[in-house]
C-alpha cells in the first residue's frame, strides 16, 4: 500500500532535525578532539596526546620517530612547525564516510614558518577516526593553493567549496590497521620507489614501507635496516597507461649515515628483468661491509 504523501513529508521533516543534530554533535566532537590534540602538542603532554589521537596514528607516529633513531616521546613535541589554530579560519564543510571524517577550513593557516603578515590563504583539512570512545584526531593535510589561484580567489570571496567532493579530498572510510611497535634500527633506512604504470606496495622486515602509484617517492623504512639480511616484499599491480608512454619500476634502498661527507649509501637497487612484472616479488636488502663500502 503506498505511503500517503503527507505522512512521507512529515517523516522527512522529523528526520531532518535529527540528522542535523547528529552532524552538529559530530562536528563538535571533532573540533574538541583537535583542540585537545593541539593543546597537548603545545604543552608537551603525552597523556593528553594519547587521549586525543587515533590509536593507529599513535603507533605510526611512534614508529616513524623510532625508525629515525630519535627518542620517543621527546621527539614527538620537537616539530619545526606548530599546529595551526582554526578559530581564525573559515569553516567550509564536514564530511563523514563510515568511521572516518574530516573538517575543512580556509584562510591564513599559520604553522609558524612565516611572519603572520606573510601567511598565504590555503586549505586546511583535519582528518579523524571514530573509535569506541568517540572521534579521535588522525592527521592534518595542508593544501597549498598557490597553483590554483582561481580556487583561492573563489574561496576568499565566499564562493563554493564544491571541489571538496572530489575523491582526492574525501574521507576514505578505511581505518589503517594498528601497526606493531618497531624496534630501534641498526641503521636508518630510506626506500626510493619509482612506480609509473604500476601500484607498488613495499614491506621491509615485515613493516609496511610505502604504497606508490604513478609517482616517484622516498619513504623512511619503518624499523630501519638491520645489519645483515632485510627481506623486502613487493606487491605490484599493473595500471593503465597512456598510449606511447613506458612503464617504469625501480626500487632503491639507502642508509642514512649522518656523515656530511657521505650522507647516504645505496645498499640495494632493483629493476624487473621480466615483463609483465610478477604481482609478488621477494628480494633481500643486504647491509654488510660489501654493500656499505665506498
Amino acid at each position: 500500500m503506498p505511503v500517503p504523501l503527507v505522512v512521507a513529508v512529515l517523516t522527512l521533516c522529523t528526520l531532518l532535525p535529527q540528522a542535523q543534530g547528529q552532524d552538529a554533535a559530530a562536528r563538535r566532537q571533532m573540533e574538541q578532539a583537535y583542540s585537545r590534540w593541539r593543546e597537548a602538542m603545545v604543552t608537551r603532554s603525552l597523556a593528553s596526546w594519547q587521549q586525543a589521537t587515533a590509536t593507529s596514528r599513535q603507533l605510526m607516529t611512534r614508529n616513524l620517530i623510532v625508525s629515525q633513531k630519535q627518542a620517543f616521546p621527546a621527539a614527538l613535541f620537537d616539530l619545526p612547525v606548530r599546529p595551526p589554530e582554526t578559530a581564525t579560519l573559515r569553516f567550509l564543510k564536514m564530511d563523514i564516510n563510515g568511521v572516518t571524517g574530516q573538517l575543512a577550513y580556509f584562510g591564513k593557516v599559520d604553522i609558524g614558518l612565516l611572519d603572520s603578515s606573510e601567511v598565504p590563504e590555503n586549505l586546511l583539512i583535519l582528518k579523524f577516526i571514530l573509535e569506541n570512545t568517540g572521534w579521535k584526531f588522525d592527521t592534518t593535510r595542508l593544501v597549498n593553493l598557490a597553483s590554483a589561484p582561481d580556487v583561492r580567489a573563489t574561496l576568499k570571496n565566499g564562493g563554493s567549496s564544491a571541489f571538496l567532493k572530489e575523491p582526492e579530498f574525501a574521507p576514505t572510510g578505511v581505518v589503517p590497521p594498528v601497526p606493531k611497535a618497531c624496534p630501534v634500527p641498526d641503521r636508518i633506512g630510506v626506500l626510493q620507489i619509482a612506480s609509473f604504470g604500476y601500484q607498488t606496495t613495499a614491506v621491509v622486515n615485515g613493516f609496511d614501507a610505502a604504497t606508490v602509484e604513478n609517482n616517484a617517492e622516498e619513504h623512511i623504512i619503518i624499523g630501519g635496516l638491520r645489519d645483515g639480511e632485510n627481506p623486502l616484499q613487493l606487491a605490484v599491480k599493473q595500471l593503465p597507461i597512456p598510449e606511447g608512454e613506458k612503464r617504469v619500476l625501480q626500487i632503491n634502498a639507502l642508509v642514512l649515515t649522518g656523515n656530511e661527507t657521505r650522507p647516504t649509501i645505496k645498499v640495494y637497487s632493483w629493476k624487473p628483468e621480466t615483463h609483465p612484472v610478477p604481482e609478488a616479488v621477494s628480494q633481500i636488502i643486504h647491509v654488510n661491509r660489501l654493500t656499505l663500502r665506498p
